[in-house]
């Protein structure tokens, strides 16, 4: 499956449209993607509804991000699906992260 990143940014709001799995190949580029937007935005929105699974690389990508963003703003998941959202639970991350 093909990996990629729709940014729409809107004012200070970055959404961050997930399309793939998220893994040891494809973190590197969510990061890469985001990088740079990350220190000039207020909230980012991460929309992984076109993200059917994630690795424990993919859930440490995220929270690179979520730590890079409470510094100067927020972030939440949305479109998360059943899996994921179970994976996120199972390993204590679903307190830390804000999900819609």
């Amino acid at each position: 499956m093909d990996f990629s990143v729709n940014k729409t940014l809107d004012g200070k709001k970055l959404t961050a449209e997930v399309i793939g799995s998220l893994n040891t190949n494809t973190s590197p580029l969510l990061l890469k993607e985001l990088e740079n937007a990350l220190e000039n935005i207020d909230e980012l929105v991460l929309d992984l509804k076109e993200m059917p699974y994630t690795s424990s690389a993919g859930v440490r990508a995220i929270l690179l991000m979520l730590q890079t963003m409470e510094k100067h703003g927020t972030m939440k998941l949305v479109n998360v699906n059943d899996e994921v959202k179970e994976l996120l639970d199972t390993i204590g991350f679903l307190e830390l992260l804000t999900v819609e």
